[in-house]
C-alpha cells in the first residue's frame, strides 16, 4: 500500500519544476471531437453482463448471469428489463440479436446436450437448428426482412428468405457468423489454428478479411444498414479496444469490446469496471453525440502543457514545461500568461490545480524536507493550506466563497490520505465509507464535493459528498474512476481508466454520462481536469505521436 500510494502521489504531482517567465498564452483550433453518452447495462442480480444486438430504437438484447449461475438472456428496452429463458433450456439461454421489429433470436442449450437457435417473436418462441442432432446451431443476428446468420457445427451460415447457405471465414477454420444487415452483408469471426481472431465480411458468397490496421487479432460482430462495421481488436501489446469501420475508416473507441451498432450508431457491447478484485464484466450502451467548441491550449516555447482548471471568466489554470525542462505553474487570463511558484517552495515544484471566481488559486509545492503542501494564492500572497498533525497535503478545489477542498497523508508510515475542506481556518476531515483512502478534489457554491478512493478491491471509484451523503458515481466503461471538477448545475468532469490501463475523459451533465478522446492521443491518454458554469471545460492530453509530453485542451458540451 505504501508503494502504491507513493505511486499515485508522484503521478499528481508529476512536472512541477519551475522558472519565473511571462509569456503570451496561444490557443489553437483542432478538429472536433465524437462523445458518447453511455450507460451502464447490468439486469438486477447479475454478476456478469453484456449487450451483444442492438435496434433503431436503442433496444438492447445480451447476456447475463444471474444470481444462481445459470446464462440467461435479456432485453432492455427504455429502462425496463424483461429475461428471456427459452422454455426447457437446461441453465442456459442467450439474447443475441434484435431486429426493428422486435424480433430477437439466440440460443440455448438442451436437455439433449445440443446447442440451438430460436426466434422469439411476440412472447412466442421457434427453435431452429440447420441440422438438429448432428452439430449444434445458434444464431447471432437478424435484419428487418427475418433473415437470420449464426454458427452451425464449425461454419458459420446465412439463412435468407428461408435458403441456408454455409461457409467458412477460410479453410476449414471455426466461423461465426455474427451480424446481418438490411443488404444482407454479414460480418464475423474466424479463428486460426493458434486460436488467433480475424474478422471478416461476407456478401454473396464472397469472403473479404477484415484487420484493424497493427492489430493481432480482430472481431468484426455488427454491422448497421449504412455498412458501418462495429468489433474490437487487440493491439500490438495485447490490449484490446473497441472500434468502428466506416467505408474503410477505422476508428478506436474508449470501450473495451463493442458489439452491435443500429443505423443511429449507438452501440453496444462490455467492459469491466468495480466489483470484483479483477473488475467485474458489465453491458453498456452507448450513442454518439458531437462536442461543442473544442481548441487545444499551449504556453507558447512549452514543451508540456497541462491544464487543470478554468472558471467562469474562462481563465485556465495548470502548470507547463519549457525548453529547457523547467516547469511552473500558470494562471492564464486571455492570452496572457502569470507564472506562479510557492516562495517556501524548492525550485520548480508549484503546480496549480484550482481556480476560482475571483482568480483565486490552490495547488501544490514540495517544501525543503521533500513533503508536498497545499497552498492558496489570492491577492499576491501565499497561504500554506495543511491540516495540523500532518506531513503532506494537496489543495485541488476552490469555491466562490473561498472554501477548498484536497487531502493530506499524516506521514511516509500512513500514506493513505484522508479528504478535508478547509474554510476560515477550519479543517474539516472526510472519508467515504469502507474506503482504504479518500482523496477530494472539486467543491461547488452549494458545498457538494467529489471525493476519489479506493475500494475493499484496490479499484479507485468516485463520489459525490453533499454534507451528509456519499453517493458513487463511477463512469460507465471505466474500470478506475478519478472524479474531479463539480460546478454549481452539479455537472461533473472525469478522467478515467479501462481495463488496460489508458486514460479518457467523461463528462456527468443533467444524469447522464458522456465519454471522449481527444482525436490527436489516438487512446494513448485523455484526461479532464477542471469545468465552469458554462459547461466549457478543461484538461490535457498525450498526443499520439509523442509518448510523454501533454497537451491543454478546451471543450464544450
Amino acid at each position: 500500500m505504501l508503494s502504491q500510494k507513493k505511486v499515485r502521489f508522484v503521478c499528481a504531482w508529476a512536472g512541477t519544476l519551475a522558472l519565473s517567465l511571462l509569456l503570451p498564452g496561444l490557443l489553437f483550433a483542432a478538429s472536433g471531437v465524437t462523445a458518447y453518452k453511455v450507460a451502464q447495462v447490468n439486469p438486477s442480480g447479475a454478476t456478469l453482463s453484456y449487450g451483444f444486438g442492438i435496434n433503431k430504437m436503442s433496444t438492447v438484447v445480451g447476456v447475463f448471469t444471474a444470481a444462481n449461475g445459470n446464462t440467461e438472456g435479456f432485453q432492455l428496452k427504455g429502462t425496463t428489463y424483461s429475461t428471456i429463458v427459452f422454455p426447457g433450456s437446461v441453465n442456459f439461454t442467450r439474447a443475441l440479436g434484435i431486429n426493428d421489429s422486435g424480433l430477437v433470436v439466440g440460443d440455448f442449450f438442451g436437455s439433449d446436450s445440443f446447442y440451438h437457435g430460436y426466434l422469439l417473436s411476440k412472447g412466442k418462441y421457434t427453435q431452429y437448428d440447420v441440422d438438429k442432432g448432428v452439430v449444434s446451431t445458434s444464431i447471432f443476428g437478424v435484419n428487418d426482412s427475418g433473415d437470420f446468420v449464426g454458427t452451425a457445427g464449425s461454419e458459420g451460415f446465412v439463412n435468407i428468405g428461408g435458403t441456408v447457405t454455409e461457409f467458412y471465414g477460410s479453410g476449414s477454420s471455426l466461423t461465426y457468423a455474427y451480424s446481418i444487415n438490411s443488404s444482407d452483408e454479414v460480418v464475423g469471426q474466424w479463428f486460426d489454428s493458434s486460436n488467433n481472431s480475424h474478422g471478416f465480411y461476407w456478401a454473396n458468397g464472397s469472403v473479404t478479411q477484415i484487420t484493424y490496421p497493427g492489430a493481432a487479432q480482430t472481431a468484426c460482430i455488427g454491422i448497421n444498414a449504412s455498412g458501418v462495421i462495429s468489433g474490437y481488436y487487440v493491439d500490438s501489446v495485447g490490449q484490446t479496444h473497441g472500434f468502428l469501420d466506416t467505408n474503410g475508416v477505422f476508428t478506436s473507441l474508449s470501450f473495451y469490446a463493442t458489439a452491435g451498432i443500429n443505423a443511429n450508431g449507438d452501440v453496444t457491447g462490455w467492459y469491466y469496471g468495480p466489483g470484483a478484485a479483477n473488475g467485474e464484466q458489465y453491458g453498456y450502451v452507448a450513442s454518439p453525440k458531437a462536442l461543442g467548441s473544442f481548441s487545444t491550449i499551449e504556453v507558447q516555447g512549452a514543451t508540456s502543457t497541462s491544464t487543470l482548471a478554468i472558471n467562469d471568466s474562462n481563465d485556465v489554470a495548470g502548470w507547463y514545461t519549457n525548453s529547457s525542462g523547467v516547469t511552473n505553474g500558470f494562471v492564464m487570463v486571455g492570452t496572457k500568461v502569470t507564472n506562479i511558484n510557492d516562495p517556501s517552495a524548492e525550485t520548480g515544484t508549484t503546480s496549480v490545480q484550482g481556480i476560482n471566481s475571483s482568480e483565486d488559486l490552490v495547488g501544490s509545492y514540495v517544501n525543503s524536507s521533500n513533503d508536498y503542501i497545499g497552498f492558496l494564492y489570492s491577492d499576491g500572497n501565499y497561504t500554506d493550506i495543511i491540516p495540523s498533525g500532518v506531513e503532506a497535503s494537496q489543495a485541488y478545489g476552490i469555491n466562490s466563497s473561498g472554501v477548498i477542498a484536497g487531502f493530506a497523508a499524516v506521514s511516509p508510515s500512513q500514506p493513505e490520505p484522508f479528504g478535508f475542506t478547509y474554510s476560515n481556518g477550519t479543517y474539516t476531515t472526510i472519508n467515504v465509507p469502507n474506503s482504504q483512502w479518500t482523496e477530494c478534489w472539486g467543491i461547488n457554491n452549494a458545498g457538494d464535493i467529489t471525493c476519489i478512493w479506493e475500494d475493499q478491491n484496490g479499484l479507485v471509484e468516485g463520489s459525490l459528498y453533499n454534507g451528509s451523503t456519499f453517493t458513487t458515481l463511477d463512469v460507465p466503461g471505466a474500470y478506475n474512476t478519478d472524479i474531479h471538477s463539480i460546478n454549481n448545475s452539479g455537472d461533473i468532469v472525469f478522467t478515467w481508466t479501462d481495463a488496460s490501463g489508458n486514460d479518457h475523459g467523461a463528462i456527468l451533465s443533467s444524469g447522464s454520462y458522456y465519454v471522449f478522446d481527444v482525436p490527436a492521443a489516438d487512446g494513448a491518454s485523455t484526461r479532464c481536469d477542471g469545468l465552469n458554469d458554462s459547461g466549457e471545460f478543461v484538461g490535457r492530453f498525450i498526443p499520439a505521436s509523442n509518448s510523454s509530453a501533454f497537451e491543454g485542451y478546451k471543450g464544450k458540451l
